[in-house]
């Protein structure tokens, strides 16, 4: 569920947002890691490559039915 902007509450939380927490959460704990702030700093990194390489292929793939 999104939430919108009202006037008692001026931020908008996306509608991810609980999923990302969620699996982070699952992760961390699984993990049980000496440095928090590191792990998560390496973790949201591999996130954001793996979301890279999903858009690469997905743009590569519309290369190749467009020729």
């Amino acid at each position: 569920m999104e939430s919108k902007p009202t006037a008692k509450n001026e931020i908008e939380i996306p509608s991810d947002l609980k999923y990302v927490l969620k699996e982070y959460a699952k992760n961390l704990i699984r993990s049980q890691p000496e440095d928090l702030l590191q792990w998560s700093v390496e973790y949201f990194k591999a996130k954001l490559n793996e979301e890279n390489l999903k858009n690469l292929s997905e743009i590569q793939q519309e290369k190749e039915t467009q020729q």
